[in-house]
């Protein structure tokens, strides 16, 4: 069986989107979230039905509570109903590279 395939199997049964799922939300992020926010909040991870994204303050993380819906949204329009219900933030620098 070829390891994708079993990756998502393995997955799916933790309640997680397909790998391809996940790969459309963080390749159109910026157009989700347009091209300003996207300097400042990164999709970095889908775990279960929560999309992780990285912000570099805490006032983006709280501003994020504000914008939940109109992610979840435009993901659903991207995913389909239902695969992902939440949008947590985590404070992070960015990268040095």
């Amino acid at each position: 069986m070829p390891i994708r395939r079993t990756l998502e199997r393995l997955m799916s049964g933790m309640g997680a989107p397909e790998i391809d799922a996940t790969t459309t939300i963080i390749d159109a992020w910026p157009d989700i979230v347009g091209p300003e926010l996207a300097s400042r909040i990164v999709a970095v991870a889908v775990r279960g039905p929560e999309l992780v994204v990285r912000v570099e303050d805490p006032a983006w993380a709280s501003q994020l509570g504000w914008l939940e819906q109109q992610l979840l949204t435009r993901v659903e329009a991207l995913v389909g109903p239902g695969r992902i219900t939440s949008v947590t933030a985590r404070v992070a620098p960015r990268d040095a590279t």
